[in-house]
């Protein structure tokens, strides 16, 4: 039994020394789990209130986080007793006890108002104050100045003090400040075009460091500003990557070979701890010269380029029914990129910067803590979005796409690599442009291979007939002929004239007929006649119908009108109906 407890408490010295080495080296590669570390100790060592239950959303509230409130991720919001840090995807950091295991406390906002959801205090309720003289552009590029305007108020007073209360602004969770890296722009440094070749970016930066070197008077920050951008712009492959993610992308690009030198430096330690006269001095040193080959440089510089790549970005180009009917070859598609405003971040205020915003997030590597037998420690790394220091504006793209006839909902339509927003740190990503049915210029509502439109006629025409025809698909014509109306909003179905389906086959085109009542300006009287009706036979006004989806094979539309219902006051006193 000694013996056992002797193996155990080494084992756990081990553990402990190989942990805190990780941690403190900065290189954590693989993550414990907690409850592995409990298998591995032995439970009920781990302590801590594990148990602890988080909070949760009841069936009454909605947990969303509407996009009009997208300016709250990543603001932190303080009252008299706490603050709170909305994080994206509805977490909420806090000093508060119960919201320290992560996840525990959960944030929404919606229908005006913020919602903070914590084990104990359950569902707070706030009313969102000074919307209305705040500049909502700058707002949603979270400066700190239209942020400041705003205030959280409780929908209802705490029962202690009879008062609501009120979380005011505190900051916006912002990236590390870089202080060793040059936030000017390169390009203009050495005072070089960005598509000068590499041949004049060097004559330019020999001649410049000759005028600025500090032997002959020259400045030495400007002498030092110089030779850091041509350390960077010198190179094709650095440049490269700082036309596509900043300084930031560079150093990060810098760091991660480090780490690769660091690891080859790790094998050639482990085998000069071998002596050259052991018997398997040479089977040690093959098995090592087999490891290093995964250090191979163009396997290296992929696997950097996919750590270090954005995700794949999804984007939807609407196709109009027309398109969806006939095909297009080539389909001009204007994509707004994002693209980062160099030498911005220095100075927001220069001229050439006031139509850049505040770039994507960025996603930072920091510890992720549990309960161990040691107490609490790093059990590995996680990614925390925090707001970019950068400037980024967008700029329109355009891209040329081919449509096929009756193109699927979600079809890719092409794929662009390294044309995704530009993001501080990282390779753009790819971009998948797909096919969305249907475009708000259309005058067909789309669902599946059916047409829905809504065709306008007058109140002359309901009651006396017409004939009305109009250009359908871009190569057909339909005439809808009526001697009158049986009733209103009456649906035409007219078969064979939807999209192509499967097999050649043609869906149906659905026409509501929406009657358009005539304005009388105060008049009591309204003379309607039939011989009206030819001067009315004008182009046929279309309109896309109301949302229709398909449920289990049958067509449902929105009744919009409940929403937009006009409140009748009924007179007090008996009403015989």
């Amino acid at each position: 039994l000694a013996v056992l407890r002797r193996s155990s408490a080494m084992w756990q010295a081990a553990l402990r020394s190989v942990l805190l080495l990780a941690v403190a080296r900065g290189q954590f590669q693989f993550e414990i789990p907690a409850e592995m570390l409990q298998g591995m100790m032995g439970g009920g060592m781990m302590g801590g209130g594990g148990g602890r239950k988080g909070a949760e959303w009841p069936k009454t509230e909605n947990s969303e986080i509407s996009a009009e409130y997208e300016w709250l991720v990543n603001t932190e919001w303080e009252g008299k007793t706490s603050k709170y840090l909305l994080l994206r995807d509805g977490f909420v950091e806090s000093p508060l006890k119960e919201c320290e295991p992560e996840g525990h406390c959960l944030w929404a906002a919606n229908n005006g108002r913020v919602l903070i959801n914590t084990p104990k205090l359950k569902v707070v309720k706030f009313t969102i104050e000074g919307l209305e003289q705040v500049d909502r552009k700058k707002l949603e590029n979270k400066e700190e100045t239209e942020l400041q305007k705003v205030s959280l108020v409780m929908e209802k007073p705490s029962k202690s003090t009879g008062k609501k209360g009120k979380l005011d602004f505190k900051r916006v969770a912002m990236a590390d400040e870089q202080d060793s890296m040059i936030s000017a722009d390169l390009y203009k440094i050495l005072d070089v075009p960005e598509d000068a070749d590499q041949s004049a970016v060097k004559s330019k930066f020999r001649r410049l460091s000759v005028q600025n070197h500090p032997d002959k008077g020259g400045d030495p920050k400007v002498f030092n500003d110089l030779r850091e951008a041509y350390e960077v712009l010198g190179d094709s492959e650095k440049r490269r990557q700082y036309n596509l993610g900043g300084m930031q992308l560079v150093k990060n690009v810098d760091i991660a070979w480090k780490e690769v030198e660091g690891q080859k430096a790790q094998l050639d330690a482990q085998l000069n701890q071998v002596p050259k006269n052991h018997p398997q001095y040479n089977a040690f040193k093959a098995q090592i010269e087999q490891q290093k080959k995964q250090f191979d440089k163009a396997r290296v510089e992929s696997q950097i380029q996919q750590k270090l790549q954005s995700d794949e970005l999804e984007v939807m180009v609407p196709i109009s029914a027309s398109e969806l009917y006939n095909g297009v070859e080539q389909k001009i598609f204007v994509f707004q990129r994002s693209i980062i405003c160099r030498g911005c971040k220095e100075d927001p205020t220069r001229p050439e910067c006031q139509d850049c915003g505040r770039c994507p997030p960025e996603k930072v590597q920091v510890p992720k803590y549990g309960m161990t037998p040691f107490g609490r420690q790093v059990v590995g790394m996680r990614e925390k979005e925090q707001e970019s220091r950068e400037r980024c504006h967008e700029v329109p793209v355009e891209v040329t796409v081919r449509v096929s006839k009756g193109a699927k909902q979600g079809a890719s339509l092409k794929v662009l690599s390294n044309m995704g927003h530009q993001t501080p740190g990282k390779f753009p990503g790819k971009v998948n442009f797909k096919v969305q049915r249907g475009s708000k210029e259309d005058s067909y509502m789309i669902a599946e291979s059916d047409l829905h439109t809504v065709l306008h006629v007058s109140l002359e025409q309901a009651l006396f007939g017409f004939s009305i025809s109009w250009r359908h698909l871009g190569e057909e014509t339909v005439t809808i002929v009526k001697d009158r109306l049986e009733r209103p909003d009456e649906v035409l179905r007219l078969k064979g004239k939807g999209l192509v389906q499967s097999g050649n086959k043609r869906g149906d085109l659905y026409v509501r007929l929406a009657v358009d009542l005539p304005e009388v300006a105060g008049q009591k009287e309204l003379s309607l006649s039939a011989k009206n009706v030819e001067a009315l036979q004008a182009e046929a006004k279309l309109e896309m119908e109301d949302e229709v989806r398909i449920e289990e094979g049958t067509a449902w539309r929105d009744w919009k009108e409940r929403s937009s219902a006009i409140t009748y006051k009924v007179s007090k006193g008996k009403t015989e109906l």
